[in-house]
């Protein structure tokens, strides 16, 4: 490479690195969009869901989903399964039980008429689920996956989860604010609040959050001698709420076909691998769905058909040692005068009272932000139908 070359070279460099201005894709999508498929049918018991959606221009985040399509699975045996949307662009059907020696192909016309068609494809095995485990290490709690096909057939393995954790507010709440209308203004004043036996949907102390995996997770045994898995599949930071009194991950496996995966490859590559100029480039990610009425148009998506394997582990907080989750929340005291209410109190909730005259009365109470009293806030507090 001659002086020349490296002069513009590392002009480039400074350039890239000392620009932030908002990059334009070149690239213009056609006005609607290239047919987005998501989503993998379970040949036994259970649901089948599929996300039907259209590309985008880069610098647009609204998803177009894609209503009113007609949805259907086609055997080479002339059966047909009907999906039904359920909500926007999401299509389900449920209780499938597909013949392993039977060939199936997905077929979906668009409410606009255009019709789009797979390749044939046949179920492919999955095995259970054997354990979910998990570590403390690097600070935090390391889960795994570990499963096994004794016939070496399945190879090829997905995996999504989602994660719920119970957690509750850093305080209690006993009192309540009271407010008086009268001519000269109102007047605030702390009492007690009228019962503590609060209905569960009333009740702003225990509550419950969700997460489900937003990226794709993918493990090959192609290469090993024995289909054996055993792979990182969740990380909770140490410290973290998620483990501040009740865990719980539920894991879904899928299992797919050389092709399919080798698919799925490529999509994580594309959206999770570029940003950089060094990072591997964007790659073709069509898969085995076609566009009828045009044979032209890209379609991005696979279909795939495996039977579900599912597993729910829990874990306490308590049985991880040295967790020391803290909440940040802190109360402090105010007197309980409208005055002090007006200036201290307001947008903060009252949690206990500090000194109390006769009757009960309340002289002065303490106060925290909302978040650290209120659980709704940031999570439900409608107890999950699987809790303990």
């Amino acid at each position: 490479m001659n002086k020349t070359v490296y002069t513009s070279l590392f002009a480039l460099l400074l350039v890239t690195a000392g620009c932030k201005e908002k990059y334009e894709s070149p690239a213009i999508s056609p006005e609607t969009g290239y047919l987005v498929v998501e989503g993998t049918i379970n040949s036994g018991p259970g649901s089948s869901i599929l996300k039907l959606s259209r590309t985008t221009i880069l610098n647009n985040r609204n998803i177009q989903y894609e209503q009113g399509a007609t949805v259907s699975i086609e055997g080479d045996n002339n059966v047909n399964f009907t999906l039904t949307e359920i909500t926007a662009g999401t299509y389900d059907v449920d209780d499938l039980v597909l013949d392993a020696n039977t060939k199936y192909k997905l077929h979906i016309t668009t409410a606009s008429g255009k019709e789009y068609l797979s390749d044939f494809t046949t179920v492919i095995n999955n095995p259970p689920i054997d354990s979910i485990s998990w570590k403390q290490e690097n600070g935090g709690v390391q889960l795994y996956i570990n499963t096994h096909d004794p016939q070496n057939n399945a190879r090829y393995y997905q995996w999504e989860y989602t994660e719920t954790w119970e957690f509750h507010s850093a305080f209690t709440s006993i009192v309540k604010y009271k407010v008086v209308h009268t001519n000269t203004g109102d007047v605030y004043s702390a009492v007690y609040k009228d019962s503590l036996d609060l209905s569960p949907s009333q009740q702003v102390y225990q509550c419950w959050q969700n997460n489900s995996s937003s990226s794709l997770l993918l493990g090959s045994t192609a290469k090993l001698s024995k289909d054996v898995v055993f792979l990182p599949l969740a990380f909770i930071p140490g410290g973290s709420q998620k483990l501040s009194v009740l865990y719980s991950i539920d894991v879904k496996q899928h299992t797919w076909s050389k092709a399919g995966y080798e698919f799925l490859e490529k999509i994580k590559k594309n959206t999770e691998e570029t940003g950089s100029i060094f990072d591997a480039q964007p790659s073709e990610s069509t898969g085995n769905i076609h566009c009828l009425s045009d044979p032209t148009e890209p379609v991005i998506g696979y279909f795939n058909i495996s039977s579900a394997q599912e597993k729910r582990v829990f874990i306490k907080g308590s049985d991880v040692p040295g967790w020391n989750y803290q909440t940040g929340c802190f109360e402090f005291e105010i007197e309980n005068v409208s005055d002090s209410i007006v200036h201290k109190g307001l947008g903060l909730l009252p949690t206990r009272p500090v000194r109390v005259g006769i009757g009960q009365s309340i002289i002065t109470f303490n106060v925290a932000e909302p978040v650290c009293v209120d659980c709704t806030l940031t999570g439900s507090n409608v107890k999950p139908f699987f809790w303990p």
